[in-house]
């Protein structure tokens, strides 16, 4: 009888002859695009575990070297093992175009977040919420503003409690609570937004899902749903949400069994957006609190990251506060505090797209898998079942598309806009805006919906910390902390600190 040594020694060999055959298989297919890195069988799983630290190296080595054309690189994030990374902008352009049935941004979404073993009973359900996103949530921020800026004030009286003297402050560890916070008083009003436990389970469970999603990218599929289902804190919170949302849930839900859809007093919030757009076997505590989940999955942690880097980069060049101040001044004094006076802040809107040009949280983005062999008009193919992306961190500091790019110039877009550089499109030079030389949020059908909140809380925001605050790094120093990378995706420094007071008027 084989001992169990044994039979380990011929699952490992079963298991490493099917990855090699798998392995040449795809390569074959990709022999026409270069490879960044090796792709030799072994070799190649050095370079892939590279990439999750050191891809901000490699995308500008492979951009530089391909001549704004294609590559491709070994990677453990994607179902393939391979990213194919595109950057000649009439490939993008073509990506744009390709119906969801041949570049699929769920697809490439779930390989990442390995959605199929941490949120399988979930991720089967229609993705309702998105046109939730397009619309009722886009369109009740101007009449909601006065609850969301109520939020502000008080959230940061919290936790960004700064006296007559300047006081230390871990940034982005606080703005994750306000936004936070923020986001959930528009999404759910009070007294929800400010129930302790609620709070924390949504800052948290996008950190545990991201840590759990790395840990499966490198975990054998065989192996998946057992370590899946170790990974007790992301299944724990979803049924912890649940309990929290069911009393509001099922009142709304009993209120429309009996009401219908006009009834008096009936809130106008995410719960009921939801309700009203979910197909009626969706129309239960389960699905609305998930669905509430996702949404604060992709709010609360861009919407801080992004507030963080730019709050960085202002406390580090001084020279920008007081244009800034009188901007927000101005607008407030002609159109009260509201969303018709976020529309007025130019200067400020500039100066948080040129941080987030120069500064964002990924240095790729447009992933989309392949579910149908596409053929770029070059005459590229790339085979059903590999991933691809754009570099879109390089695209945004390349001299081609940005004069002096490297340089940071706080009011580069609110300068393009007075100076009517593009007459055509007027507002192209806004930070929501779709271009394919700047993407935060995507490009074509699939970018961010939530784009236009999600901007306008971040205006909003820091609108209210340049009034109220003056603000400056520790040691009076001009340069932002170091963020780290990790996988292609970029951090603000988790540690760094800003100084903050109380605003001195002289």
């Amino acid at each position: 009888m084989a001992t169990w040594i044994e039979l380990l020694a011929s699952a490992v060999i079963a298991f490493t002859l099917f990855q090699w055959l798998s392995f040449h298989r795809t390569r074959s297919k990709l022999g026409h695009i270069p490879t960044l890195g090796s792709d030799w069988f072994i070799l190649s799983y050095f370079d892939a575990w590279k990439f999750i630290f050191k891809a901000h190296n490699m995308i500008p080595t492979g951009y530089a070297k391909y001549n704004k054309s294609i590559f491709k690189m070994p990677t453990l994030t994607t179902s393939s093992r391979w990213l194919v990374v595109v950057s000649d902008l009439e490939m993008i352009e073509d990506m744009r175009k390709a119906p969801s049935d041949v570049l699929s941004f769920r697809g490439a979404s779930l390989d990442l977040l390995q959605s199929e073993s941490l949120l399988k009973d979930h991720i089967r359900t229609p993705p309702f919420h998105v046109p939730v996103v397009r619309t009722p949530l886009t369109r009740g921020f101007s009449s909601q503003f006065g609850e969301v800026s109520d939020e502000i004030k008080a959230s940061c009286n919290q936790w960004l409690d700064a006296g007559d003297d300047w006081k230390a402050f871990v940034l982005h560890k606080s703005l994750v609570h306000v936004v936070c916070r923020t986001s959930n008083r528009f999404f759910l009003g009070l007294p929800l937004c400010r129930n302790t436990e609620y709070l924390k389970i949504q800052e948290n469970w996008t950190l545990h899902v991201m840590l759990s999603a790395n840990l499966l990218n490198v975990t054998p599929n065989i192996l998946k749903p057992i370590v899946s289902a170790m990974l007790l804190p992301v299944h724990s919170a979803i049924k912890k949400v649940e309990k929290i949302l069911a009393p509001v849930i099922q009142q709304r839900l009993d209120k429309l069994k009996l009401h219908g859809q006009d009834w008096e007093g009936r809130p106008n919030d995410m719960i009921t957006w939801l309700i009203d757009a979910a197909p009626p076997e969706n129309r239960n505590i389960k699905d609305i609190s998930m669905k509430v989940t996702l949404l604060n999955f992709a709010a609360i942690h861009t919407t801080s990251l992004t507030s963080t880097n730019i709050l960085f980069d202002l406390a580090a060049r001084q020279e920008y506060i007081a244009p800034l101040r009188a901007e927000i001044e101005e607008a407030i004094a002609s159109h009260g505090w509201s969303k018709d006076a976020m529309n007025r802040m130019r200067k400020l809107d500039s100066f948080m797209k040129e941080s987030s040009r120069l500064s964002g949280f990924s240095g790729i983005s447009m992933r989309r898998k392949v579910m149908k062999d596409f053929v770029f008009t070059n005459g590229t193919v790339v085979p059903a079942g590999v991933t691809v992306a754009v570099a879109s961190g390089e695209i945004q500091i390349d001299p081609e598309y940005y004069e002096d790019p490297r340089t940071f110039k706080g009011f580069r877009f609110s300068d393009m806009r007075e100076n009517g550089s593009d007459e055509l499109d007027p507002l192209r030079h806004q930070m929501i805006s779709l271009d394919p030389t700047y993407m935060l949020f995507g490009f074509g059908r699939h970018a961010c919906p939530g784009r236009f909140f999600a901007v306008n809380e971040v205006k909003a925001l820091l609108a209210y910390i340049i009034l109220n605050y003056d603000i400056k790094l520790p040691g009076d120093s001009t340069v932002p902390p170091d963020g780290f990378w990790f996988g292609g995706n970029r951090a603000p420094s988790s540690s760094g600190e800003v100084l903050l007071r109380k605003r001195r008027i002289d």
